[in-house]
């Protein structure tokens, strides 16, 4: 667990960082930075008990979006000014960086194998945003359903 804790703040400054670059202001930032460290940590948790890599990305941005949805509502904000700082942790940059240089190398079969993890990745956090913002709605929908009802 030790090894977790750099990791995880370099993740919030970076959400800080991001949401700061942007014009998020107040508390918000805060806010985002706890999102982002809880994005990441959950990344690594996955990683650590096992679940493959992409599937732990898809988690980790499900978590995320979450989340965001919970403290957007908690102090009236737009959804979208967490969901994106939260996730930037996640961003395979690295990759995105390797393949787009292997294909200017014309090293092709490097591009291919670091182009498709790149995707895969970009994929796995769309679904992972997708799948925890529909569930979320869903249960918010039947709730206040509930609520009108009673």
């Amino acid at each position: 667990m030790k090894s977790f804790v750099l990791p995880v703040l370099w993740a919030a400054l970076s959400s800080l960082g991001f949401s700061m670059m942007f014009g998020l202001r107040s508390k918000k930032l805060l806010y985002v930075a706890i999102g982002g460290a809880i994005t990441w940590l959950s990344y690594l948790v996955s990683m650590k008990i096992g679940v493959n890599e992409v599937m732990a990305y898809a988690v980790a941005a499900g978590l995320g979006t979450v989340f965001s949805e919970i403290m957007a509502r908690a102090i009236k904000t737009p959804v979208t000014a967490f969901v994106i700082p939260v996730n930037i942790p996640l961003v395979p940059g690295a990759s995105l960086y390797y393949s787009l240089l292997a294909m200017w190398q014309k090293d092709f079969d490097t591009f291919l194998d670091k182009g498709k993890y790149t995707a895969a990745v970009a994929c796995a956090m769309a679904l992972g945003i997708l799948v925890s913002t529909m569930l979320f709605r869903l249960i918010k929908t039947g709730l206040d359903k509930r609520r009108a009802r009673a």
